[in-house]
């Protein structure tokens, strides 16, 4: 008899992200210009109103995972919106 696979714990730094979006603050994506050797893209996250950065690839799976969503649509749509809030359950 196979074993049932049991779903994964969400990693400590995902949770974090989701823990402070429920407390009250968004997390916010800005654009920035790409450095030599840079290897996590152009944009750089921060949670508002404390100004604690994020990391871009936890804030990206958080995003990913639809932990956080975006509180209003971006400039063109949703895909790129800049700020986002935890997701209501």
């Amino acid at each position: 008899m196979p074993k049932e696979k049991k779903p994964k714990p969400l990693p400590k730094r995902i949770s974090r992200i989701v823990e402070r979006c429920k407390s009250g603050e968004r997390l916010h994506c800005q654009f920035r210009p790409r450095a030599l050797g840079d290897a996590d893209g152009v944009r750089a996250y921060w949670f508002e109103p404390s100004g604690a950065t994020c990391g871009s690839y936890s804030a990206r799976q958080a995003i990913e995972l639809g932990l956080v969503v975006p509180s209003d649509t971006g400039l063109f749509s949703a895909s790129d919106a800049q700020t986002y809030v935890a997701a209501q359950v």
